[in-house]
């Protein structure tokens, strides 16, 4: 066997080498003439010891890989981030202001102070797909047309249409209705293992010498940053992009202005201009006015049709689920674009996991609401992608 641990790191011996080796024991115990077959009963023993092994040699490899924050996964992967004092980005709640119609002075319990625990309870009310969403604070409301805000009952982003929350879960007496006749802020789902990978790599630039770099990743550590962007022209002519000679373009989506412009005045390299609509006056200790600028990425809606094919004629799909599956593993980065190949992985994942019997074929795009349907979509230098998905088209074959 080659089990192993040295500078090259750690090996180990594969099932057949496990089997040979024991098949090689047996016999000098038993005799060379001991029948190993499979279907033997000293061949069936045989390979449950081999197979026990195996099992206790791959988690010890899924262990010492662990080591490693790139091949880590779930809570062993928070572990090694928190070396690097990175740690997992924890969802938020999709809010959405509601409508609520009284016929006498009501009191309505909120989840208060327990606003970010999901078990929290309160008054709650429902969409027509069976969403919950839970009062945030207690309210006293009097005879009429009341406006509350309310969260949902689950974390990340769920998706709401004007019109569809009016069923109480909580009835109370005097409440005649409630509505929601604007849209919803959604939430954020928590950050996958794929996406904190990425931000970790990037968080080892903080302390780079080369301030672009350094900058875009204590950007991408701040609170409620969900995603950033910088580019630089060094040339001394406006570029492609329109931005100026010698001037770098930060573009940030979420997080505070106050902190964003802080982190530019300390991070900035000196001599380098700034481009952006948004500003931050920041008073130097000198008692100078520093203006930090940058940008929020404009964002494109794209909608997604595709076709299910049937594995079997009486297979049947829910395919407000699919799109809703589909909602939560869709995400394009500032700058990333389109295509239909990763956008039909996705789809057939969700039908998938749906336990549903049928192919994801024919999938296009489009950024025109329609328009036009194509493979790919490019966005605008600063655009975000965004994908809406109850805008899409599935159609079952």
């Amino acid at each position: 066997m080659t089990d192993k641990f040295d500078s090259d790191g750690l090996q180990i011996a594969t099932n057949n080498e496990i089997v040979a080796d024991l098949e090689s024991s047996f016999k000098n115990i038993y005799g060379a003439d001991i029948n190993l077959d499979q279907n033997s009963p000293d061949g069936q023993l045989l390979n449950i010891i081999a197979q026990g092994q195996t099992d206790v040699r791959e988690l010890l490899m899924q262990l010492y890989q662990s080591f490693d924050p790139d091949q880590a996964s779930g809570r062993l992967l928070d572990e090694r981030c928190a070396i690097n004092n990175i740690f997992r980005k924890g969802g938020n709640f999709t809010t959405v202001d509601i409508t609520i119609v009284t016929d006498r002075t009501v009191t309505l319990q909120g989840v208060d102070d327990n606003y970010n625990d999901p078990l929290a309870t309160g008054y709650t009310i429902q969409d027509n797909a069976g969403n919950q969403f839970v009062l945030v604070n207690t309210q006293t409301l009097t005879a009429g047309t009341n406006s509350v805000l309310f969260r949902a009952k689950e974390l990340g982003a769920v998706e709401t249409t004007i019109g569809t929350i009016t069923t109480p879960v909580t009835v109370v007496l005097g409440v005649i209705s409630v509505n929601n006749p604007t849209d919803s802020t959604p939430g954020e789902n928590e950050e996958t293992d794929a996406e904190l990978k990425v931000r970790r790599r990037q968080s080892v630039s903080i302390g780079s010498s080369e301030y672009l770099n350094g900058l875009l990743a204590s950007v991408l550590q701040l609170d409620g940053v969900t995603d950033a962007a910088l580019y630089e022209n060094v040339t001394s002519e406006e570029d492609d992009n329109g931005t100026p000679p010698h001037c770098m373009w930060l573009v940030v989506e979420g997080g505070s202005s106050a902190d964003i412009g802080d982190l530019i005045y300390r991070k900035k390299s000196y001599g380098c201009d700034m481009r952006g609509d948004i500003t931050y006056n920041i008073v130097t200790p000198s008692g100078l006015t520093f203006v930090s600028k940058w940008d929020e990425p404009t964002t494109k809606s794209l909608r997604m049709k595709f076709n299910i094919q049937k594995k079997v004629a009486s297979a049947s799909f829910d395919k407000a689920a699919i799109a809703q599956k589909i909602a939560e593993y869709v995400s394009f980065r500032i700058g990333d674009g389109a295509e239909t190949a990763s956008l039909t992985t996705i789809a057939q994942r969700a039908i998938d996991e749906l336990g549903e019997s049928g192919y994801a074929l024919g999938v296009l795009i489009s950024s025109d609401n329609g328009a036009n349907w194509v493979e790919y979509v490019a966005p605008a230098v600063a655009q975000k992608l965004v994908l809406s998905i109850s805008a899409s088209d599935i159609t079952v074959l």
